[in-house]
Order: structure tokens, then sequence, then C-alpha cells
């Protein structure tokens, strides 16, 4: 996930390179509020952000909590006025702590709504929960429940979970929305601020010095291409050779110099020669190479070609140079493909792995898969065969389109490859230009190097330990699905505003009166709720989700005053049954938590309590 929030021990001077000078404090005659019309209120990046006394000031108010919501007085420049105090007034807010936050080290709360730990949550038997840093990346697990293909950024410390009191302040929720899951369950997604697994001065300890060799396992890349061998695959093996040639005028060269591409030609289980490895070499040698073995090119027979046993081979019985870098497989098939592994080109690998099992076992271990179809001939199952270890382990499938030829094809491989080569050095040059001197060690935070370039440097054989800063726990927005097993949504809510929503129904149920005075006192009910004049096209349902900032589990309140108007007295009559339990419900809730209310703090109320 991206964090945008810094956090350093010296963050009072960083305040002064990023700002004006203090100037005069800001002042407003109301709270602050949104467009939506709630009071206004913002969370802190981390638990180490700091409120200080002036905008751009050093002067250290209070440090913010974590997922505590603090409101918004007035704005200055890049900072704002905040309270600790959900006050409906500016001089009841100055009245509790109050200071000068940047902007940039918070995020805007725009809902009342907060996802709570379900008692179940607290037991240590059960799966933890997930988020996913993008709306579509989550939206795309829904859709195929593949979370291998789309998994989860975020996943929960469990241990640090079951430390926490039950009463532990909810993840903000910014944000919601509803979709189908696998296409059948309708299912509530919520956009929410998490405590971030890695604070930003986590770190990588390089030990023994070894900066250059991690450096050349993180800026390097080998390619093994699985090649059809068969007889019909000399055309096309010259003129992927003549592409790979043609890549050396057109990448940079950095690039050639940390990039190999070694073979794994493969052919019928029946052939004088089923399967034949070529060490890696630099890209130069590598196309000489493959024109060579072109000539070669022999056998065949059998439609469906063993693809899945070379994958599989390249994947774990190639012999991978040391410091391979960042490993592709490249699958190159004409014609028609067997669905599982045969054990037929070597005895080491297992029959009846499907596509979907040598692909995830690649997916684990950071390897995508660039598969392409060599011929215009497409058997049953080689479209579903390559496509499938394409998409599954976040590779590229490259088809052969109607009206092309092999030099065509040819030369999108070599452009995949190029463009997905580039990128991965580039991002390891990225991650080796942030190393850092460690109390006398080199050092890579843990923030920008992830699981499969950590495994790089294990197999690299380079020693290192996971170094845990102290600079506090990071916040971080992700996206999640409902589990009400595990979390609960809660929405925060005011003595008063409870008290003219238990109002609110109560004057809805009211029956025998005339509808000019019910239309009266519902107007004055929801004006006191809203704060401003109610749209009588609004439902009263939109008009409390609007204010409230929380979506109702019932369409209870899913009407406007004229659908009263058009009841019989006996649906009348029923209606007000159900607002009066509702009503009775909610000031059962109320009586319960008085103590917690007349403390003047706003309560957290489970949105099942709602009508």
């Amino acid at each position: 996930m991206t964090v945008k929030i810094k956090t350093t021990s010296a963050l009072g001077a960083l305040c002064l390179g990023m700002m004006a000078q203090a100037g005069f404090a800001c002042t407003a005659d109301q709270m602050a509020k949104t467009e939506d019309g709630f009071f206004r209120k913002v969370v802190a990046g981390s638990d180490r952000i700091t409120a200080t006394a002036e905008a751009g000031g050093t002067e250290t108010v209070f440090t913010l909590e974590l997922m505590k919501p603090y409101y918004v007085i007035c704005e200055d420049g890049d900072a704002l006025r905040v309270t600790d105090l959900a006050a409906q007034s500016v001089a009841e807010a100055e009245t509790g702590l109050t200071g000068y936050v940047r902007r940039d080290q918070i995020y805007e709360w725009p809902t009342a709504e907060g996802l709570s730990f379900s008692d179940l949550a607290f037991l240590g038997e059960r799966p933890e929960i997930a988020a996913w840093d993008s709306r579509d990346a989550l939206l795309k697990f829904m859709e195929t429940g593949d979370d291998k293909a789309n998994p989860p950024t975020f996943r929960e410390n469990i241990d640090a979970t079951l430390r926490r009191e039950k009463g532990a302040r909810p993840y903000p929720v910014l944000a919601s929305d509803e979709g189908k899951l696998l296409g059948r369950t309708e299912r509530r997604y919520f956009d929410v601020l998490l405590p971030a697994a890695i604070r930003s001065t986590d770190a990588v300890v390089l030990k023994d010095g070894a900066v250059d060799a991690a450096a050349r396992a993180l800026t390097s890349a080998t390619i093994v291409i699985a090649f059809d061998a068969t007889g019909s695959m000399e055309g096309f093996a010259k003129a992927v050779a003549i592409s790979l040639a043609d890549a050396i005028d057109t990448l940079p060269p950095e690039t050639i110099q940390a990039l190999r591409i070694g073979f794994v030609f493969y052919r019928d289980a029946g052939d004088p020669v089923p399967l034949e490895a070529v060490p890696a070499v630099p890209l130069a040698e590598a196309s000489a190479a493959l024109e060579k073995a072109a000539v070669s090119m022999s056998g065949g027979g059998d439609d469906a070609e063993p693809v899945l046993d070379a994958v599989q081979y390249a994947a774990q019985l190639y012999d991978w140079p040391a410091d391979a870098g960042k490993k592709i497989v490249v699958a190159v098939l004409n014609d028609d493909a067997k669905p599982a592994t045969t054990s037929a080109l070597d005895d080491r690998i297992p029959a009846g792995i499907d596509a979907i099992g040598v692909a995830r076992g690649l997916f684990e271990e950071g390897v995508p898969v660039i598969s392409v179809q060599a011929g215009p001939k497409a058997g049953q199952m080689l479209t579903q065969v390559l496509s499938a270890l394409a998409n599954e382990t976040s590779g590229e499938f490259v088809p052969w389109n109607e009206g092309v030829d092999s030099t065509a094809v040819a030369g999108a491989l070599s452009a995949v490859l190029q463009e997905r080569t580039v990128k991965e050095i580039d991002a390891g040059r990225e991650v080796v230009g942030k190393i850092y001197d460690f109390e006398g060690a080199a050092a890579i935070p843990l923030e920008v190097i992830d699981g499969e370039k950590l495994e790089r440097l294990r197999e690299a054989g380079i020693a290192f330990n996971i170094a845990k800063g102290e600079d506090g726990i990071l916040v971080q927005p992700g996206f999640m699905i409902e589990t009400p097993d595990l979390m609960e949504p809660h929405v925060q809510i005011s003595k008063d505003t409870l008290l003219e929503l238990i109002n609110l129904m109560s004057v809805l149920s009211v029956t025998g009166v005339d509808s000019e005075s019910l239309h009266r006192s519902v107007a004055q009910s929801l004006a006191a709720i809203a704060g401003e004049e109610v749209d009588p096209a609004e439902t009263i349902a939109e008009t409390l989700q609007r204010q409230l900032g929380v979506k109702f589990k019932s369409g209870l309140l899913e009407f406007n005053l004229e659908y009263l108007d058009a009841l019989t007295p006996g649906e009348r009559a029923s209606f007000a049954k159900r607002l009066q339990d509702g009503a009775a419900g909610l000031d059962a809730f109320l009586n319960a938590h008085l103590a917690e209310f007349d403390s003047g703090e706003a309560v957290w109320m489970p949105v099942t309590a709602l009508p």
C-alpha cells in the first residue's frame, strides 16, 4: 500500500521546512463542515503526529491518538486547527485540546462510521482480517475468489489484535459500497483506515557489507524460455532470435548488462532428446543460441505438447544462476497443450498437476509466466493452458491473432519481455537507491522491499536481519469486505442526535393526527438532526444517511411523507408498530450507555441497533 505520512523523530524541524512561519491563529464563527453537512473530522497518519500551538510552529501541544477522530475548527494554509472534542460550537471546542496539524499528516474521515472488532475477533482460531490497496483489486477478488491472482496487501497481525482491549477504537470508514461475491451474493465493502504492518524505519540490515551482491540480486533479471522445439518451430525460433538481437539496439546499456536468458527446449516424450536445458547467457549470446537451436528443431507428431512439464522444469529444476535476480519464465507453444503434467520429460516432475496448480507454485515464488501461442493453430487446450499460466502468475499471454505472422508474434513477445525486464530492473534500482547506513551497516527500508525481493537476497546467499524501527505505527487506507464474524460496522452518535432520532421515530409512529400536523412535526424533527431544511423529495433514510454518514440496514425509513398519506388505517397501524419497536430499541441502547453519553463523548453504536 502507499503510505503518504512521514514520521520522524525531528517532526518539528520537518514542519518548519515545509510550512510557512508561524502566524496568527485562524478563527471561525462555526465548526468546519463538509459539503454534506457533517462536522469535519480527521485522523492522524500515525501515532507520532503532534499538534503545535501555531501553524508552522514547533511548540507541541499534544500528540494525536491513533485512530481517534479530531474535529476541524478552521484552516490556516497547509494546516488545520483541530480539537479533541466532538463539539457543536467553536467555544465548546476551545475548552478541549486544540492545536495545528499539517494536512499531509492526516486523513479526512468523512463519515460517522467505523469497523469494530467482534467478540469472535478475540479468539485465536480464526482467519486474519485482510484488505486490498485499491477498489479494483478488491472487486476483482470478489468476482473471482482468487486471492493468489488478487492478493490482499494488508494482513492483520492476529497476535497484536489479541492484545487489544475489546473496546479498542474502530477502524474509520471513509466510504462504503456493495458488490457481488462470486457473482451471486451481495456484500458490502468498506474503504477504511488501517494501522500499517510496516513502520517507516523497519529495515533489512545486510551483514558482512554485502551491498554489491545485494545490488546485483535486486537489479538483474534472468529469463528462462521453455521453447517448443518440435520440427514446426524452426521459423518461429529464428524470428524470436532476430527480435532478441534487435532488442540490443533499443534497450538501455545497463539493462542489457543486467539481463540473461536461458532455454529449456522440449519435444514429445518419445523423441530422442525430449528435453534439453541451456544455461543462461547474456542477451547477445542468447540470440545466437536460439538461432543455432532453430536449425536442429525436429520431432513432434503428437499434437498436444507437455508444456506444463517444461514450465515446471524451468521453475523448479533448471539451474538458475546464484544471482538470478528477478526470475521470469516464458512458455512458447505451437498447436496444442497437454492439460496436466505427465512426468515424461523428467521423472522428478509429479504427474497430474494442471495449469492452475503449476501457476500457483510460480506465483508463490513471485515468478511470472509470459506465455506465447507460436502458430495459427490452437488445439482444444492451448488457449486455456497458456492463459491460465499467464493470468494466475500476473504474467501475460501473447496470442496469435488472425492476419499476423511469426515475425509479428515474435516481435510482440520481445516487446513484452523488454517492458517487463526494464520495469523490474528499474524497480530494483529504486530500491538500491534507498540503501542507507544503519549503525555502521547497510540497510534497506522494509517498506520498499517485498517478499519476492527478500527471496532474491536469500537465493543470492546474502545474510541479513530484519530490524524493527521505533518511530510509531503508520496508518494507511485499504478496502475490505464486510466480515460480520470479525468486524462489525458501528456508527459514532451523540446523545442529542440519538434523542432526536428516537423522537423522530416516535412522531412517525403516532396515528390519528391530521396530515398537516404530522408533516410539520416530522420536518421539525428531521431538521433538528440534519441541521438544515429538509428536501421533501428525499426519503427519510436518505436525509439521515447524508447527515449520520451511515447506510441503514433495513428499508424501514425508505419513504417520504407522502407515502404515509397513502396508507390505509390498517397499514398505518402496522407500520406504526414497527416504528415504535425501532424507537424502543434505540431507547434501550441510550439507557444502557447513559454514563458514556453523560461524559460528553459520542458513543459507538452498532449499525444493527439502527432501524
